[in-house]
C-alpha cells in the first residue's frame, strides 16, 4: 500500500534513498557542499528554484515530515556519503550520531541505516575507518553506547585529517551515554555482518570473532533470550531459516583473508566456533548442512598440524605409500586412529549426516592424509577454493566413483607428495587414466618442479654455518606438508618410489603442457611469472598464455604513449596477473639498463611525462603509474626492487657511485609511499619491513658518504677526482650530496616511527605525532567500558610479525636511535600475548622472536659497533651505546616475559653479528636478483 498523507489520500510511493539520490545528483551539478555539523550557511546560488524544488517538492517534505526528517538531514546524510575516504565517512557518521551532544541546541535524529549500509559499500576502506565503523554497527544493535573508547579514537584521528575537517575541539565531549536506534530487520543485520565481514578478511582479521557474534547476538535479542549462553527453543520454520543463515555464515568466515591468510586462520576458525556454539544453544540444535562442512573443513585444512598430528607425521616411512612407521617402542601402542586430522574427522562427520562424498570431499580428504583408497598420503597445509555449486547439489549414490577422473583430485595427490618422484608417480598415474585435461593438474606439478629446483640450488651453495643450541636455528625445516618445500629422494634405495620416466625440468615439462593444449592462466600463470628464473623465461610464459594478443603486445612491447592510451585495457588484467608480472620485472630490474633518469627530482606522477629508458623496472614503473591499483603487491614489489644494492636510478654521473644510488632510492621509496596514500592505501607492516631494509642502506651510504667528507684532502681538486663519493667535479655536487646524507640520518628514523604509529595504532593512541619518542611506541592505557565478550576487539589495528620487528630495531639501532629501541621493548612487552600468537603460527616464530631480542642488546649495549661496523667504516664509525639506566630497564623489561628466554647471551650476540657479516659477503658477490 502506498502511504496515507495528512488529507487521507494515498501519497504516490517514496523512499528516503530516493530522495537522497536527488539531493546527490544537485551536489553533483552545483560541485559543492557545506559542514553541516558546524552549521555553515548552505550556499544554493547556483542552484535554481526548479532544481531545489525537484529534490524537496510537496511529495518530498511530507514524505520526510512523516518519517521524523526534515531538508536538512538529507543534507546531512549527503555529507557523510560524498566524504572522499572511508575514515572520513566514518567519522562524519559518527559525528553526526553524537551531535546531540555536541550540540545541545540541535534537534539530532538518527542517521538511517541505510546510509550506514552505503559506507560498507565503498571500493576502499582503511582499517581505521573499519573499526570505528564496527563499534558503530555494535551501537546500532543496541550493544554498547558511545563509548569513551569511540570518543578517544576519534580524538587521535581528528589531528591527521585536515583543519578543515577536523572536530570543534573546544566543546566539551560527552560522557557515555547509551543510544537508541531503531531495531533493525534481520535482513539488515545480515547485509550488514555481510559487508563487515568481506572488509574484515581484507583489512582486519581480528574483527572476525566479533563481526560474527552480531548476528548471534541479535537472533538471541529477537528471539527473546535473556543472556549470551540461553537455550533457546525454536519452532521448525524458524529452525530452517537460522539454519540456512548460520551455515551461509559459516561459509563467509572459510574465505581466505587477502593478506597473510594462513596467519589468520586462527581468527577464522575462532569465529566459526563462536557460530557453532549458538547453533547448539538452540532447541533443537541447528544441524551443519553440506556448506558448513566444507567451510569448516576448508579453515581445518588451512590449520598448522596439531601436536598430535605432528607425532603421527613423524612415524610415517620415507617409503610411498608412507604407512606408519614404528620408531620407538612406544610407537606401537599408537593406533591408527592417532592418524585421522581435524580436516578429516569433520569430512567424516559429513559423510554421517548423510551427505555423499563429492569431489570436493575427496579433494579434502587427500590433502587431509589419506586417499580415497584409504592409503595414507601426506597431510598438506592447503586454502581449497571453495565450491558452492556443489554445495548446493544433491547426494547421488555413484557420484564418487565417477569422480575418480576430475582434475582436482589428482592434482591434490601431487600435492600430498614430499618428493619430486613421488609427484611425478602421481602425474603419470593421472595421464595413464585417460582423465580430461585440467590445469589444475599441471599447476600442481610445476610448483613440485620449480621448489624442488629451489632446493637443488640450495643445496649446491652449500649449507649454512650450524648454530649454538642457544639459538636453535634460524633454518629449521618444519614436518613435510607444513609448506611448499619439496624434499630430497631417501638415500635408502628401498624406499624410494619407482617411476618408468624420470621427471622432465621446469622447461621440458612447461613444452609438455603447451603440446597438450593447456595454456597457463589464473593462479597457474601468476605462478609461472612470479617464479621465472629470467626475463625471457617469464615472457615467454605470458606470450603463451590464454591473454589476448593485445594485451600481452602492450605488456611486452609498447612504450610509454601506448600505456597511456590503453589504460582501460590493462585495468581489465586481473590484480593477481598484474601484480606477478610487475614483480617479475621488478625482480629483473637492473637487466640492459638504458640512458640515465632522474628519479629523485619531482613526483612520481610526473616521470611518466619523461623519456623513460627500456628496461624492466622503469616499464614497471609505467604500467603502475597508468594502473594504479588498490592492491598492494605490486607495490611492494617495486619497493623491494629498489631495496636491492644493484638497481641503476640514477640521473647523473653522481649516482654511478653505489652510496648516491642508495640515497636517491630511499627518497624515491617515499615519494612511492606518498602515491600509494593519494589513492587512499596505507601500507601494512610488510611495506614498512620494505621501507626498514631501504632505509638501512640508505642510512649506512649516508654514513659512508658523511665519513668521505670528514677525511682529510689536499686540495678541492683531489676530493672532485679521487673521492668515491663524487664522481662530477664542482662544490654544488658536493653539497648536495652532503645535504642528502644529513636528511636521512636526521628525520629517517622519525618517518619510520610515524609509519610504525600509523600502522600498529591502538584504539587508545596518543594523538600527538610532534613529541618525544614515547608518544611514537609507548602503549597508552586502555579503557575497558564494553561488557559484551563479542565487543572485545583487538587492541592493535595490526600485529606485526618477528621478522618485521626485527627490521625496525636494526633501522633504529643503526641510527643509535637508543630512546627508541628502548620505548619499542616496552611496546613489545604490553603486547606481548598478540605478537606471540602471531609468531606461534609462523615456521620457525619462536626464533625469529628470539632473533629481535638479540639484535636490541647488540645495538644498545655497542656490541654491533665493536664487532661489524667497526670493519665496515674503520675509524669513521661512531661507537656509541644506549644510556645505562636505558639498558637496565630494557633488562627488566625482557626478564618479566617469561615465554622470551631472558637476557640475551654474549654467544647469541656474537653469532648474530657474525651472520650478519656472512650474509652481507654473499650479497657482494650477487647480482641483485632474488
Amino acid at each position: 500500500m502506498g502511504i496515507r498523507g495528512v488529507n487521507g489520500t494515498e501519497a504516490p510511493r517514496m523512499r528516503l534513498q530516493l530522495i537522497l539520490t536527488r539531493y546527490l545528483d544537485l551536489l553533483h551539478k552545483l560541485n559543492h557542499i557545506q559542514n553541516p555539523i558546524t552549521k555553515t550557511a548552505v550556499s544554493f546560488e547556483d542552484a535554481s528554484d526548479k532544481d531545489i524544488l525537484h529534490v524537496f517538492d510537496e511529495k518530498a517534505i511530507s514524505f520526510l515530515q512523516l518519517k521524523g526528517y526534515d531538508p536538512s538531514d538529507v543534507h546531512l546524510w549527503a555529507w557523510i556519503l560524498i566524504a572522499r575516504s572511508s575514515l572520513e565517512a566514518a567519522l562524519r557518521l559518527q559525528a553526526a550520531s553524537s551531535q546531540r551532544h555536541e550540540f545541545p541546541d540541535h534537534e539530532a535524529r538518527h542517521v538511517p541505516t541505510f546510509v550506514f549500509l552505503f559506507i560498507l559499500r565503498r571500493p576502499q576502506m582503511t582499517t581505521q575507518a573499519l573499526r570505528l565503523l564496527v563499534l558503530h554497527a555494535w551501537q546500532r544493535l543496541g550493544e554498547t553506547d558511545d563509548s569513551r573508547e569511540v570518543l578517544a579514537f576519534r580524538d587521535f584521528l581528528d589531528d591527521r585529517l585536515p583543519l578543515s575537517q577536523r572536530y570543534q575541539k573546544d566543546k566539551k565531549r560527552p560522557t557515555a551515554h547509551m543510544r537508541t536506534y531503531p531495531k533493525m530487520s534481520e535482513p539488515t543485520v545480515v547485509i550488514m555482518v555481510i559487508r563487515l565481514l568481506r572488509y574484515a578478511r581484507k583489512l582486519w582479521p581480528e574483527a572476525l570473532a566479533s563481526i560474527s557474534t552480531m548476528i548471534t547476538n541479535h537472533i538471541r535479542a529477537t528471539q527473546g533470550g535473556p543472556s549470551l549462553h540461553y537455550s533457546l527453543i525454536i519452532n521448525e520454520m524458524t529452525s530452517v531459516r537460522l539454519s540456512f543463515l548460520y551455515n551461509r555464515v559459516l561459509h563467509l568466515l572459510s574465505l581466505p583473508s587477502s593478506q597473510h591468510p594462513y596467519r589468520a586462520i586462527p581468527h577464522h576458525q575462532r569465529a566459526q566456533f563462536n557460530i557453532i556454539s549458538r547453533m547448539n544453544d538452540l532447541q533443537p540444535a541447528l544441524a551443519i548442512n553440506r556448506e558448513g562442512y566444507q567451510a569448516i573443513v576448508r579453515i581445518q585444512l588451512a590449520h598448522r598440524k596439531t601436536l598430535r598430528e605432528r607425532e603421527w607425521a613423524r612415524m610415517k616411512a620415507k617409503s610411498w605409500p608412507p604407512w606408519k612407521e614404528e620408531k620407538l617402542g612406544i610407537d606401537a601402542d599408537i593406533g591408527i586412529e592417532s592418524g585421522i586430522s581435524r580436516a578429516n574427522e569433520s569430512l567424516s562427520r559429513l559423510s554421517e549426516a548423510g551427505y555423499g562424498s563429492q569431489s570436493w570431499e575427496a579433494t579434502a580428504r587427500i590433502l587431509s592424509g589419506w586417499d580415497t583408497d584409504r592409503s595414507p598420503t601426506i597431510q598438506t597445509r592447503s586454502i581449497l577454493s571453495k565450491s558452492t555449486h556443489q554445495c548446493r547439489a544433491k547426494s547421488k549414490t555413484r557420484i564418487f566413483k565417477h569422480s575418480e577422473l576430475d582434475g582436482d583430485i589428482w592434482a591434490a595427490r601431487i600435492r600430498a607428495t614430499r618428493t619430486l618422484h613421488e609427484s611425478w608417480a602421481s602425474f603419470l598415474a593421472y595421464k595413464d587414466q585417460n582423465a580430461p585435461l585440467s590445469q589444475a593438474v599441471y599447476y600442481g606439478m610445476l610448483e613440485k618442479l620449480v621448489f624442488d629446483a629451489k632446493r637443488c640450488r640450495k643445496e649446491s651453495n652449500g649449507k649454512a654455518t650450524p648454530l649454538t643450541p642457544a639459538i636453535l636455528s634460524y633454518t629449521a625445516a618444519e614436518f613435510s606438508g607444513e609448506g611448499k618445500e619439496v624434499y630430497d629422494l631417501p638415500t635408502d634405495p628401498r624406499d624410494g618410489i619407482y617411476v618408468p620416466i624420470l621427471p622432465p625440468s621446469l622447461d621440458g615439462f612447461f613444452d609438455i603442457m603447451i603440446s597438450d593444449g593447456i595454456q597457463p592462466s589464473g593462479h597457474c600463470l601468476a605462478f609461472l611469472l612470479s617464479h621465472a628464473r629470467s626475463l625471457s623465461e617469464g615472457f615467454k610464459y605470458l606470450r603463451s598464455s590464454n591473454l589476448s594478443p593485445a594485451v600481452i603486445t602492450l605488456l611486452l612491447e609498447c612504450g610509454e604513449e601506448a600505456i597511456d592510451q590503453h589504460q582501460g585495457l590493462l585495468k581489465q588484467l586481473p590484480d593477481l596477473i598484474f601484480a606477478s608480472y610487475i614483480r617479475l620485472l621488478s625482480r629483473f630490474g637492473s637487466a640492459d639498463f638504458g640512458h640515465a633518469i632522474d628519479m629523485r627530482k619531482g613526483h612520481i606522477t610526473s616521470w611518466r611525462n619523461q623519456e623513460l629508458p627500456n628496461s624492466p623496472l622503469m616499464q614497471a614503473f609505467r604500467l603502475l603509474c597508468a594502473c594504479r591499483p588498490l592492491y598492494r603487491p605490486p607495490w611492494y614489489s617495486l619497493l623491494s626492487a629498489l631495496t636491492r644494492s644493484r638497481v641503476m636510478l640514477r640521473d647523473n654521473a653522481i649516482l654511478e657511485n653505489l652510496n648516491g644510488r642508495a640515497m636517491a632510492t630511499w627518497s624515491t621509496m617515499l615519494r612511492l609511499v606518498a602515491q600509494m596514500q593519494e589513492i587512499g592505501m596505507e601500507l601494512d607492516f610488510e611495506g614498512l619491513h620494505k621501507m626498514c631494509i631501504g632505509f638501512e642502506k640508505a642510512f649506512l651510504a649516508a654514513e659512508r658518504t658523511l665519513a668521505e667528507f670528514r677525511r682529510p684532502i689536499r686540495s678541492p681538486t683531489d676530493r672532485a677526482t679521487s673521492s668515491s663519493v663524487l664522481s662530477v667535479s664542482g662544490i654544488e655536487a658536493w653539497e648536495r650530496s652532503q645535504h642528502e646524507a644529513e636528511e636521512i640520518i636526521n628525520h629517517g628514523p622519525k618517518t619510520l616511527k610515524i609509519l610504525f604509529k600509523r600502522i600498529a595504532e591502538s584504539h587508545m593512541c596518543d594523538p600527538d605525532f610532534e613529541g618525544d619518542t614515547a608518544k611514537y611506541l609507548r602503549p597508552q592505557p586502555e579503557l575497558n567500558t564494553v561488557v559484551n565478550p563479542g565487543l572485545l576487539l583487538p587492541r592493535l589495528l595490526e600485529v606485526p610479525s618477528p621478522a618485521e620487528l626485527h627490521a625496525l630495531i636494526r633501522a633504529l639501532g643503526l641510527s643509535r636511535d637508543f630512546n627508541g629501541l628502548h620505548d619499542l621493548i616496552l611496546w613489545m612487552v604490553h603486547y606481548a600475548p598478540e605478537l606471540k600468537a602471531v609468531a606461534d603460527e609462523l615456521k620457525n616464530g619462536s626464533v625469529l622472536a628470539r632473533r629481535c631480542l638479540i639484535a636490541t642488546r647488540a645495538f644498545m649495549d655497542g656490541s654491533w659497533f665493536d664487532l661489524v661496523m667497526a670493519d665496515e667504516l674503520q675509524d669513521e664509525v661512531v661507537r656509541e651505546q644506549a644510556a645505562h639506566n636505558d639498558i637496565e630497564q630494557v633488562y627488566i623489561a625482557i626478564e618479566d616475559v617469561e615465554d622470551w628466554g631472558g637476557w640475551p647471551t654474549d654467544e647469541e650476540v656474537e653469532i648474530y653479528c657474525r651472520r650478519y657479516r656472512s650474509s652481507q659477503e654473499k650479497k657482494q658477490q650477487s647480482d641483485g636478483v632474488v
